[in-house]
Parts: structure tokens; sequence; C-alpha cells
């Protein structure tokens, strides 16, 4: 018997048997006689015929019997693989079916013998999907912490500007802050601030003048040694020699300074030529969002990791561990039962996070458009290279940049996920309940510190029982960890191996 699936395709329809069972482990069946397949069989024999290359004979005039004899298992592999497929693809959907990962083979069941048999028997379990129940008025609170910029932060950044818009001049004494550009070892050239440099060597040079001279250990007057192999134009802090302390005369040759500008109108043209920001009010407000920005990635990073620990802890998503410890050792080659153990919490609570998710955006507007992503690069390089230029002016070399960007499929998938958890953070928002506190960075790492602790303390506590808690993202990351979701299902793989 055929029929026509709604892409008007010709599907072969085989005996398929099942019945209702209570739990969430159900069984189907399907039985392949030879009338359901001979005819693709022997189609797909002749098609081969066609190409094959046999020794002797021209292409297309082989012996059907040489090509039945070289080709006609796996042919007959690939049309049982095919027609398998296809039936469960039927029973699945014509029969509503919500099941989670793949069907798996059982074998004492099935009838599989490619060089004798014409019949066949292919017995499948499956796992039905958990029906998830969320109740959002009883879940327990998340923390939602918001940073307050302090004045210490603010002035930073203005500092910060003040800079980029100030004035390059060349001073007679080294100060804080300067740049020098030096001679060392009798004919090098090198370049550093001030500020790149300990408090001992910064002292040396304090209140020098053009063509004087310091003796210096650079190893030991750097702050950093990554800054030290730049001053030496080495391509990596680990190509410094061991055991050289870099020592020379360093003499300053030209001494550089960034005179800030003043707060004036002439300053808001410059670094705010939209004229977004026209005094001093304004720009502290400005410097209050681009800290509140710097910081909100990590807020939001800390809020989800909370409300999937939360959920995961609190929803109750019923899964057949039995079934899936036998597909990851089906799917993971090189995993054993043992290290599955170990690691089966872990899984467990990413598969467990994967179906709230999925119950989580059901019927909400979390999809990343293409228009999001391109908007997303389009305000990267306004902000990034363009934002002392008109908007209008600088249009068309932006959405050039946009469209090259675009071409980058690395790029894209990086930004797709990005905008998804941020749209994926603001639904959990709406839905689960906040605990807001708010405080500068130093509270918000204290209140860290102190969870930390005392997750620290209740695991050592004797009385207390505990459990680890694996974060569904973290589990999900783990190299090994299948995907929860529908995956090419190979029926005869294993006969042809």
């Amino acid at each position: 018997m055929t029929t026509k699936n709604e892409d008007s395709k010709t599907v072969q329809r085989i005996v398929t048997k099942h019945e209702n069972v209570p739990g969430q482990i159900q069984k189907v069946v399907f039985e392949i006689k030879k009338d359901d397949y001979e005819a693709s069989v022997e189609a797909a024999l002749k098609k081969q015929r066609r190409t094959a290359q046999v020794p002797g004979f021209r292409a297309g005039n082989a012996p059907m019997g040489m090509i039945r004899k070289m080709y006609g298992k796996a042919i007959l592999a690939q049309e049982i693989d095919n027609l398998v497929n296809t039936n469960m693809d039927l029973f699945m959907k014509e029969n509503e079916v919500k099941y989670i990962f793949e069907p798996l083979p059982i074998e004492a069941e099935s009838s599989v013998d490619f060089d004798n048999a014409d019949n066949f028997v292919f017995a499948y379990e499956y796992a039905l999907a958990p029906d998830v129940k969320i109740d959002y008025a009883k879940l327990p609170k998340v923390v939602d912490f918001k940073i307050l910029p302090t004045d210490e932060d603010r002035q930073g950044y203005i500092g910060q500007l003040r800079e980029r818009h100030g004035n390059y001049i060349t001073p007679e004494t080294v100060e804080e802050g300067d740049s020098l550009s030096v001679k060392y070892a009798d004919d090098k050239d090198g370049f550093f601030f001030i500020h790149d440099l300990k408090e001992d060597a910064r002292k040396k040079f304090i209140g020098k003048k053009q063509d004087e001279s310091v003796m210096l250990s650079l190893r030991k007057a750097f702050a950093h040694e990554a800054t030290l192999a730049r001053f030496l134009k080495l391509n990596d802090a680990k190509d410094l020699e061991a055991d050289n302390d870099y020592k020379y005369k360093v003499t300053i040759k030209h001494i550089g300074r960034i005179v800030p500008a003043e707060l004036n109108e002439e300053f808001f043209k410059k670094a705010f030529p939209d004229g977004s920001v026209t005094s001093e009010a304004e720009l502290n407000a400005a410097a209050d969002k681009v800290v509140l920005d710097q910081y909100q990635p990590e807020l939001n990073r800390q809020f989800m990791n909370d409300a999937i620990e939360m959920l995961i802890d609190n929803v109750n998503v019923e899964l057949p561990d039995e079934f899936i410890k036998r597909y990851i050792l089906l799917t993971q080659k090189d995993m054993t039962a043992e290290q599955l153990d170990e690691k089966y919490n872990d899984y467990k609570r990413a598969f467990q996070w994967q179906i709230l998710e999925g119950r989580l955006v059901e019927g909400e507007n979390v999809n990343v458009t293409i228009e999001d992503i391109k908007e997303y690069f389009r305000n990267y390089y306004i902000k990034n290279y363009f934002g002392n230029f008109n908007a209008e002016d600088v249009k068309d070399r932006v959405e050039e940049l946009v469209k090259q960007t675009m071409e980058n499929k690395e790029y894209v998938k990086s930004v797709y996920d990005l905008l998804y958890d941020e749209k994926l953070t603001e639904l959990l928002r709406s839905k689960l309940n906040i605990d807001h506190k708010e405080g500068d960075i130093k509270a918000y790492v204290a209140m860290l510190t102190d969870r930390q602790k005392g997750k620290t303390e209740a695991k050592e506590t004797p009385k207390k029982k505990s459990t680890k808690k694996a974060a569904a993202e973290d589990a999900a990351k783990t190299e090994e960890a299948p995907k929860a979701k529908k995956t090419t299902r190979k029926t005869t793989k294993k006969e042809n191996e």
C-alpha cells in the first residue's frame, strides 16, 4: 500500500504495530515484507547499473547478476532504512506523538538478516515528552541584582573621554600619566607609559627631562611581563629569556602627555557629535549608562544561571533515566558506563533545562531575526569606529561592513546566541518571582561570596544532606553531552558494519 504525504511524495506504507501502555516508555514495531521493498530495490539496482564501473564492461552493460552481487546487500539495507525512517516519521506525526531523544532499537524483538530473510521486523522503544506544568506563583524568588555606579566609576569613564579628546603636549619634565619614547642598549628604541612601571621604577623617572638617563632592570621595573615583551618588541611574554634581567641605561628621547579636555561646548561637540549630551548633568547620566552596560552582561549571566538552577530544582520534569543512559552510551561511543554514572546528574539537569526552556518559550516571542543580527553589527560598528561621525555620512560604509560580517557564519551564530539569551533572560524576568537587590560592585561581589560560602558550609555540615547543583548551562556545554532533540535515525547502521 502506498500513500502520499503533505509534500505529495509517494510513501510506501508498512505494517506498524503499537499499543499505548502506562508510563513514559512506549514501543512501536515495523514489519517489512518483500513486496514492500522489492520494486524500489530493483529500481535502485538498475540505476546503479547505469553508472557502475565494472572491469571488462562498459558503463551500463554489466550483467544484472553481477550488479546484484556487488551492490545488492548495500542497496537493500538503504531501502529498508528509508522505509523504516519514513514510516517512523509518519507514525509520530499521525499520532501526534511528542517524544524526546531518538527512538532506540530493541534488538531482542527485532529480526534483521540481510543475507537470508525476505521479511524484517524492527522494534523500537521511545520516550514520551514529560507533561511539564510551571506554576510561576509558587516558585521561589530569584535574585536580580542591579549595580549602582559609584562616583569613581563615573569619573573613570569621564576621565577616559576627556583624555580621548584632550590635547597632546610635550612637557619638559616627566609626571604621572606621561608616555616616554626612549633609547636603551645603545641603539634600540622603546615606548611605554609611566603607569606601565612598578612604583619604585616610576619614581626614578618622575621629574626627569629629555636626554636624561636611568639605570634600570626592565624585568623588575615593568608591572607585567606582557607589557615588557611589547616594549622589547617580542611576540609574547614566553619569548622573554628566563635568566635575563634586561638591565640597561634607559635614556628619555621624548615626553608625551595628554591634557584632558575641558568640559565645555567644544568638548561636548567632539565627544557627542549627535548632540545627545550638552551638559555635565547629561554627561554624568551618559557615564552611568555606560557603566551599567558594562556590568549588565555579567548580571544577566548570573541571573540566568540562578533562574535555571531554581527551575530545575523546583519544577517536576520526569525523565526515564535508564532510557537516557542507554541513549547516551549508544551515541557517545567513547563513553563507558562508569564514566556515565559519574556525569549523569549533569546530563540529566541539562536535558531537564532544555525541556523547561521549550515550555517557557512556547507561544512567546524569543525569535532572533536576520534583521536583529544586522542591527547588532550596525550598532557595534557605529559605537566602536564611527562614534564621532555623523550617522548619515557613514551609513553606506557601515552597511558594507555589516554585509561583509554577515558572511561569517561563526560571527552570525555567536551573535544569534547572544541575542537569544538576552531575549530569554528578559522572558524569565517577566515570568519569575524576582528579589530585586542593588548596590555597588563591591556589594555584588560580597553577595556572591556569601552565597558560595553558604553552599560550602551546607555541603560540609553532616546534619544537612546536600546535593551538588550542577548548572544546566555548564552541563549542556559538556563536550560529550548529546542534545535532547531529534537526530537522523539510522536503522541499519549496525547490521552494515
